[in-house]
């Protein structure tokens, strides 16, 4: 996977895909991009609330579920999939020769950080080992850290390499080599870091711009952008991080639809409306985060119960936080069809499509419960993460300073 600076213009022509960790090149008959094909985690299944208290923890918010419940939900309760379990790696290569990393793709965060040789307590994750790459510099000892509100995080040093991304690299990349991080981060089987894909002000890193951007400035890449498809649930959860520098037409129908970003940190864009059955229940603006890192659909719980209260059988608890019939698909009058107005743009989703992993034995007899994917929290905005874009294509496009979504195709 070695390559020259001197061939990334030629490379550019490729799409190049990542199977098995083995690099295959294929042509790319819609112009110069970079496609990276991400796997579907196969660790333990987390339910509702256990995902809603590491997504509340990456924004600081709390759940209107006591930490306390959360804990106990989340180390008690046994679940088997009905869908998916929505998280995805792909893998990178950083360093020549490339050292390889499984990574979350994550449009909620800035910095792209990995395990360095020096972390002691970073579980059985490849460790990166700057001894090893011929392209490793590192300017000073500066330290950085990222610290979430339920404890868990990593702190290390910053270092610069190449990123590998199939065939095609990129130098200099700054990077934050992990050091030490907290037990959950260390004991995730399949995550060895995360590569963030937000604006550069969110970074604790201190790069002042996007890797995306970067590729764009070099001429690697067409436009400073890139496509996100995760595939729907009935697919079986394969999907493939898409066309770093253009949309992939193979995976939505019709056109995409922008939605300008009101502040360019996270994709942060304005939710004006939020219908179900074709009834607003929204009463004012609230703004939304896309963000493919986080799981679940996370609502203030007025809007979460209003969507939940549509749907024959939902149901909150302090434990389990909201579930639903796993059956809705059976009933067309529970199929209940819910619209986010972002920006001037309507998306729907059909309420089948909120539904997650079957929970617990439940206390309702032989109803057949799943956990739902909407949450609610004391929040004052809205997260809408893999639940939400499962269902559509997108794009987060730094040159429009906007998100383009389409439906994705089947």
């Amino acid at each position: 996977m070695k390559t020259s600076l001197s061939l990334l213009a030629g490379l550019a022509l490729m799409g190049m895909y990542l199977q098995d960790g083995v690099a295959a090149a294929a042509t790319d008959q819609q112009g110069s991009n970079i496609n990276i094909e991400l796997a579907q985690k196969t660790g333990q299944v987390m339910n509702t609330p256990a995902r809603l208290q590491k997504a509340l923890a990456k924004y600081n918010l709390e759940s209107r579920v006591s930490p306390s419940r959360l804990n106990m939900a989340a180390s008690t309760i046994d679940l088997s999939s009905v869908h998916v379990d929505v998280e995805y790696v792909g893998t990178i290569g950083v360093g020549n020769p490339p050292q390889l990393f499984q990574m979350d793709f994550d449009t909620g965060s800035a910095d792209i950080w990995i395990p360095h040789v020096g972390c002691a307590h970073c579980g059985k994750h490849p460790l990166f080992d700057p001894a090893d790459s011929s392209t490793f510099s590192q300017d000073t000892n500066q330290t950085w850290g990222l610290r979430y509100g339920d404890g868990s995080g990593v702190q290390g040093i910053i270092g610069r390499d190449t990123v590998h991304l199939g065939e095609l690299s990129y130098p200099d990349q700054v990077l934050g080599l992990v050091q030490g991080e907290s037990v959950d981060l260390a004991m995730d089987p399949e995550l060895d870091g995360i590569f963030g894909l937000a604006y550069a002000p969110l970074a604790f890193t201190g790069h002042k711009k996007s890797i995306v951007q970067g590729m764009q400035d070099m001429g690697v890449i067409p436009s400073a952008s890139v496509g996100v498809y995760l595939g729907r649930a009935r697919d079986g959860g394969k999907g493939e991080l898409v066309s770093f520098g253009k949309p992939n037409p193979a995976h939505y129908e019709g056109e995409l639809k922008y939605v300008p970003v009101t502040e360019k940190k996270f994709w942060q864009v304005a939710l004006n409306g939020l219908k179900i059955n074709g009834q607003e229940t929204l009463s004012k603006p609230i703004e939304a985060i896309i963000d493919t890192g986080t799981t679940l659909i996370i609502l203030p719980s007025e809007l979460a119960e209003t969507i939940h209260a549509t749907i024959p059988g939902a149901t909150f608890s302090s434990m389990y936080g909201w579930r639903m019939p796993c059956d809705l698909k059976a009933s067309a009058a529970g199929d209940a069809e819910v619209t986010f107005t972002l920006g001037d743009h309507d998306f729907s989703l059909r309420a089948s499509e909120l539904v997650r992993e079957r929970a617990s034995p439940s206390e309702e007899g032989d109803v057949k419960l799943c956990y739902s994917g909407i949450a609610e929290a004391k929040t004052p905005l809205i997260i809408m993460g893999d639940t939400f874009l499962r269902s559509y294509y997108s794009v987060f496009d730094f040159d429009k300073d906007a998100v383009g979504l389409a439906p994705a195709k089947p």
